[in-house]
């Protein structure tokens, strides 16, 4: 594929992206069609079945992109992990993607993601959403628990694949609540995260 046609196609790929945002938020997700997002995107519908296979799989490309900045930030968080407090650095981590993901999907449109999820019968939704979300977010706290632990910032006995994992799923618990409890600002959801962070690590750091 040339430079310009691939060009071309991320800009076909940002417009579709767009617009099934925009409907997903104005009709929901269930009632916004793929005719619909394809006349607002200014493409055929089988532009967007081509390149999404579904609406389904649309969703969750909108959801991806809120998970990329985290995974570019990894090695800049690993570096970091050598000169800074653990209880710090693994909350702002957290508070990246979190930033991140609100950047890219309002929580009305997350509403309406997360009803999708709970409500389909296509049992290889949730898995792969899952996957997406966790994935990048997972990874970059992990390589920062296992440079502290190289370090010796961290008891050399913690599983701290586990532990990485344990921080992401509290996470979404986390960013659940703030999706849900529409009085709860970021700070609030900065506050509690931190709070989190800190009595789950402070037992574990030397």
């Amino acid at each position: 594929m040339s430079k310009l046609r691939a060009k071309q196609k991320a800009q076909r790929r940002k417009l579709i992206e767009i617009a099934a945002k925009n409907l997903f938020v104005e009709k929901g997700f269930e009632m916004a069609s793929i005719e619909e997002i394809a006349t607002l995107a200014m493409v055929s519908p089988a532009t967007v079945y081509n390149y999404y296979g579904s609406k389904d799989e649309l969703l969750l490309a909108i959801v991806a992109l809120g998970e990329v900045g985290v995974a570019e930030k990894d090695s800049e968080f690993t570096l970091r992990a050598a000169s800074e407090n653990p209880i710090d650095l693994v909350t702002e981590v957290i508070m990246s993607n979190v930033h991140d993901t609100i950047s890219t999907l309002s929580r009305e449109l997350w509403c309406n993601v997360i009803a999708y999820i709970a409500t389909t019968s296509d049992k290889t939704v949730a898995p792969r959403y899952i996957d997406t979300i966790a994935g990048g977010l997972g990874t970059a706290i992990f390589h920062v628990l296992e440079s502290c632990q190289k370090q010796g910032k961290i008891n050399s006995k913690v599983d701290v694949d586990y532990l990485s994992a344990f921080l992401t799923r509290n996470e979404r618990i986390q960013f659940l609540n703030f999706i849900y409890l529409k009085d709860m600002s970021i700070t609030d959801l900065d506050n509690s995260i931190r709070a989190d962070v800190t009595f789950i690590l402070s037992p574990l750091l030397k």
